[in-house]
């Protein structure tokens, strides 16, 4: 299962400015507050675990610095996705990058990954 990033869960764009990130905030909050929902019930319980991730987004997005922290991250974390190109001509391989190996094509006479 894939994690929803903090803009998914403001249901923002990840070039929201400041103001639209407080809006989205006080929007969900106002939605999803536990004390919306019966006491006790499913939608309570799930109320306050939207609430608790909309909170959390909400403090990381609403600061310039922990927000540039985290597109840092997020950064990262999408390069480590792109697939893996051929160390010698350059081709993409059938590979995704991972720490300890480096990709070669079937030209360059191996296939899939090889160890260094």
């Amino acid at each position: 299962m894939l994690t929803s990033t903090h803009y998914e869960i403001l249901g923002i764009p990840n070039d929201a400015n400041a103001e639209r990130v407080k809006q989205a905030y006080r929007s969900l909050v106002k939605a999803f507050h536990p004390d919306m929902f019966p006491s006790g019930s499913e939608a309570q319980v799930e109320a306050g675990r939207r609430i608790r991730e909309i909170n959390v987004a909400y403090s990381v997005l609403s600061h310039p610095h922990k927000r540039a922290d985290y597109e840092a991250i997020l950064t990262k974390r999408n390069s480590e996705l792109a697939p893996a190109h051929c160390v010698r001509c350059g081709k993409l391989t059938l590979s995704w990058h991972t720490d300890k190996s480096t990709a070669l094509c079937k030209v360059c006479g191996e296939s899939g990954m090889h160890k260094e």
